[in-house]
Parts: C-alpha cells; sequence; structure tokens
C-alpha cells in the first residue's frame, strides 16, 4: 500500500524556472521527496490525475490556471492532498488561499530551513491523516464483516436480531407500522443431495441477491439459519408486506438456476418459496420476539398448504 511508503512525492507548480531552481535546490537536500514539476495549474492537474503526488506546492500568480484556480479544482476533485501556497504579493493573496483550502502559505523571499519544516510539517500532517483514513478503512471493513452473513453477504442473525429489536422499539414508541416475512426455500435439501453442497451454496447466494434486489433501501435483508432467511419492512402495514412477499415469490419462480462457476443453466431446476408473514401493530405481539413467532408460525402453515405459497398471521 502507498501509504506505508517513506518516499514522498511533491508537485511544484511555478511558471518562474528560477523559482522552481530555488524550490528544488532546496528540498533536492531532502533525499526521501521525489520531485515533479509544473509550469501552470493545468499541467499540475494533469499530473496530479496521473501520478502519486503527496503534497503540492504551488505559486498563486501564474497564466493559463492560476493557483487559486488549482485550489478550487483539487478541493473538489483531491481534497486530500495537501497544498501549500506561495506569493510574493501580499497577505491579501495568502488569507485567499487559506479561505478556499490550502494547508499553508509561504510569502516571498522565504528563509530555506523555514521552507523545509513547513513542507515537512505539511507531509507530516499528510501522512497521518491517510493512516487514519485507512484506519477508518479497516474498521468499517472489520464491522461489516462481524454483521455480514459471509455466504450470502446478507446480514447475518446477530444483527438481525439488534436490528429487529431496535425497529420494533421504535415501531412502539412513535406507532408506526412494522412487518417481517419469513422465507424458505422449499425441497432445499434435495438440491444438496442430487447437485452437492456447492451447488447448494450457489443457490442461496443466487436467492440472496434476488432477495436484496427485491427489497427497499430501508428494508433489513439476514440470513436466519440454512436456507431460511428474514427480512424486516419498517413504516410497512400487512397488505405491504403481502405485496412484497408475493412479489418475491413469483420472481423466486422465475429465476434461473446456473451451474457452480458457469453460464450454464442447470435443465429442469426451478426453486419455490414458502413464506410465513406478520406485521405489528397486532395484539399477540408485545415483542420482537411475538413478531418472529407469529411468522413462524405462519410459515409452518404455508409448508402445509403444499408451499410456495404466503400465508399471513
Amino acid at each position: 500500500m502507498r501509504y506505508l511508503r517513506m518516499s514522498y512525492s511533491i508537485l511544484v507548480v511555478d511558471d518562474s524556472w528560477e523559482s522552481r531552481e530555488v524550490i528544488t535546490s532546496i528540498l533536492n537536500a531532502q533525499e526521501d521527496y521525489d520531485l515533479v514539476l509544473a509550469e501552470n495549474g493545468q499541467e499540475a492537474l494533469t499530473k496530479l490525475h496521473s501520478q502519486n503526488i503527496d503534497l503540492v506546492i504551488t505559486d498563486i500568480s501564474m497564466p493559463v490556471m492560476d493557483g487559486l484556480e488549482l485550489l478550487d479544482h483539487m478541493t473538489k476533485e483531491l481534497p486530500n492532498v495537501p497544498v501549500i501556497t506561495f506569493t510574493g504579493f501580499g497577505d491579501l493573496f495568502g488569507a485567499k488561499a487559506l479561505e478556499r483550502g490550502a494547508e499553508d502559505c509561504i510569502f516571498k523571499p522565504f528563509d530555506a530551513r523555514d521552507f523545509k519544516l513547513r513542507v515537512a510539517k505539511a507531509l507530516k500532517y499528510s501522512h497521518l491523516k491517510k493512516y487514519q483514513d485507512l484506519l477508518e478503512q479497516k474498521n468499517e471493513e472489520l464491522r461489516l464483516l462481524s454483521v455480514t452473513d459471509q455466504l450470502t453477504q446478507l446480514y447475518n442473525r446477530h444483527f438481525m436480531q439488534d436490528a429487529l429489536k431496535r425497529e420494533f422499539a421504535r415501531a412502539k414508541r412513535y406507532r408506526s407500522k412494522l412487518s417481517c416475512i419469513l422465507v424458505d426455500i422449499d425441497h432445499f435439501k434435495k438440491i444438496n443431495d442430487k447437485y452437492g453442497h456447492l451447488q447448494g451454496d450457489s443457490v442461496l447466494r443466487e436467492f440472496a441477491a434476488l432477495i436484496k434486489n427485491s427489497s427497499r433501501e430501508v428494508d433489513i435483508p439476514c440470513r436466519y439459519g440454512g436456507e431460511e432467511f428474514l427480512v424486516i419492512l419498517p413504516e410497512t402495514d400487512r397488505r405491504g408486506a403481502e405485496c412484497m412477499a408475493d412479489r418475491l415469490r413469483r420472481a423466486t419462480e422465475a429465476m434461473p438456476i446456473f451451474r457452480v462457476d458457469s453460464i450454464e443453466l442447470l435443465s429442469n431446476v426451478n426453486i419455490s418459496i414458502s413464506i410465513g408473514l406478520a406485521a405489528y401493530p397486532d395484539p399477540r405481539i408485545r415483542t420482537e420476539k411475538d413478531l418472529i413467532s407469529l411468522a413462524d408460525e405462519a410459515l409452518y402453515l404455508a409448508k402445509n398448504q403444499g408451499r410456495n405459497c404466503v400465508m399471513v398471521a
């Protein structure tokens, strides 16, 4: 990962050859710096998009595209790359640069030692920021792993229990609607027995993708266990949940089943699902566990009715 390397790439932007020479001579004393040069903001943007740049040092007054325009582009397109501006036109230009997002502004003529210290400070901040971003990314990945079923990529049962408890408490407090559907793939064992567990896992993944695509953004699709799935439907009454459940049932009937790691269809193989549905408010439901229990009872009835149907508690 490039965040871990110790060599820094610095883009120096100035239309003056002499000014670029002064800056590069100061920075070349620091062997960890890989210097890239540009004559204006437009050329700098091109290099920023084609190379990994850790810091931009730019003059403010330049033809074609000046330093302030470059800052505006970088704020939108490359907000994580710090910018140090330099100018010989006084505090007003420096203030404008800082307002537009510059990390620092140095005024000409500048002291070489002070210049190097400011560059080192900006790079240190950039380095720490990248580590912080990387740490946040890894923490988010770990969080997702802890709540995700690895086979289907739906939420796992542990997350489902917490989510249902939270949604039920919210529905109870605000007297809003809450439904859940409990789904079972009919005769799933026959698929495993005839085609093997790898094929069975493939069917579970394909069906999970169908559930996810059939759900709204606010819905919470989960793997309940084995070939059973549960979808939490916030702000949804019994009728709305029944419509969603029947759409899912019909879509499952039409879902093609492919061989494992292949685009070849399994001939004469289709799956169907049985669905049990429960909705709150209901005088029988006092806790989130009652909601699941009623959905489970309805699922049992659906199986006894010959499967491939939706039953409402």
